[in-house]
């Protein structure tokens, strides 16, 4: 190992401060016993938190105690020592007296007076630039394709120049995972598993109202969506950022690869989406029907300042699939749009935010006979904006 840290206790077997006209001395390093405890605190983005837990003994009266490191990328000014037990301020208490920092080296000096000698239990915890985490995900679809397999994956590379001998790995999405990580080296575990959590499949397509695609249709992207909360199986933490490879299960059993994408972070009681491409079999045409002005305000020179504007818009789809599809239309409007009218059944809308409706339409399999041709979907949409400045 090409990095060494080291903690070692410098044990007095005198103090002035215990025994009158002893001069306290320093008389030997120790090195430690080892960790009893390591944690390693990943929750923190750039940082780790490091605790780390031993038991040393202590002579009556003042014992020093070192801390130094080298090669390893420990903040100095975060390092915290704790005396658990003999805590507290009473008498038989162990006591931190004093904390030195030698100049120019990496290291530091505790003073802790015992008031007798005995074996105490130590906890240093410290700041750790240099391990580096990442989660990727993998998701398993059934073959009706309303459930999958949710996994998470933990990645954690070490170049600290620390080594994490069984240490217990704390992130927020799962129990401590203990594991031996050393320096210079990446391993992935497996933070979390859902079996058979729910999934919808989706088409999602964002017309442009500027752009008249005419005939050529808008362009629809395969969507799977699942929604962090607890009814899917999860919601117990947000969910962070990382690729994620789907998987579709087959009826003999066996998994096909579908695609990959990335999943953005995602917080609890949020959607997340994996968009696996564009598809040819769902055909949506947009069409503006009518946009007219109503409610015309004049000013006293006669001169329009003021209208609402009435905008009916038509879609048309097709279904090529054999199976029932959603198609999720995601339109633009103006923050002041109001719904006015849906004219067919089977469709739902919400307001996504101030300026995007999204209106999910349910659509029939394709005919079962091969001679009938695939029926045309109307759907009519009619909104309004109030008070439009000239």
């Amino acid at each position: 190992m090409n990095t060494v840290r080291t903690l070692a206790a410098a044990l007095a077997l005198a103090s002035a401060l215990a025994v009158p006209n002893a001069a306290a001395a320093r008389t030997k390093l120790v090195t430690l016993p080892g960790r009893a405890t390591l944690v390693v605190n990943l929750q923190h983005p750039n940082q780790s938190l490091i605790y780390e837990e031993r038991d040393i003994t202590l002579q009556r009266g003042t014992n020093h105690i070192d801390f130094s490191w080298q090669g390893v990328s420990i903040d100095k000014d975060s390092i915290r020592l704790e005396l658990l037990s003999h805590p507290g301020d009473g008498p038989e208490a162990s006591k931190i007296i004093n904390v030195a920092f030698p100049p120019n080296e990496p290291a530091l000096t505790w003073q802790i007076f015992s008031p007798e000698a005995r074996t105490e239990r130590i906890r240093v915890s410290y700041l750790l630039s240099g391990i580096g985490r990442q989660f990727s995900y993998e998701l398993t679809v059934d073959t009706a394709e309303r459930t999958a397999r949710f996994q998470q994956y933990f990645q954690l590379s070490n170049s600290s120049g620390e080594n994490f001998d069984r240490a217990a790995f704390r992130i927020a999405q799962t129990d401590d995972l203990v594991r031996t990580v050393q320096s210079g080296e990446t391993r992935r575990f497996l933070a979390f598993e859902k079996a058979d959590m729910p999934v919808r499949k989706l088409y999602i397509t964002r017309p442009d109202p500027y752009a008249n695609r005419g005939e050529e249709g808008e362009i629809i992207s395969m969507v799977y969506e699942l929604r962090n909360d607890e009814a899917h199986g999860l919601g117990a933490f947000k969910l962070d950022a990382g690729k994620t490879r789907v998987f579709g299960a087959t009826p003999d059993g066996d998994t096909i690869f579908l695609g990959e994408n990335w999943l953005p972070q995602t917080a609890t009681a949020e959607e997340a989406q994996l968009p696996l491409g564009t598809v040819k079999d769902v055909v949506l045409k947009r069409r503006t029907m009518d946009d007219r002005r109503e409610n015309e305000r004049f000013n006293i020179h006669r001169r329009l300042v003021a209208y609402d504007r009435v905008v009916h818009v038509r879609y048309e789809i097709e279904n090529f699939k054999d199976a029932e599809s959603v198609v999720r239309v995601i339109e633009s409007l103006p923050a002041e749009a109001e719904i006015g009218e849906v004219s067919t059944g089977g469709v739902t809308t919400k307001r996504k935010s101030a300026e995007e409706m999204h209106l999910d339409i349910t659509l029939p399999p394709r005919p079962a006979d091969a001679t009938q041709d695939v029926p045309v979907r109307e759907v009519n949409v009619v909104y309004r904006v109030r008070n439009v400045l000239n």
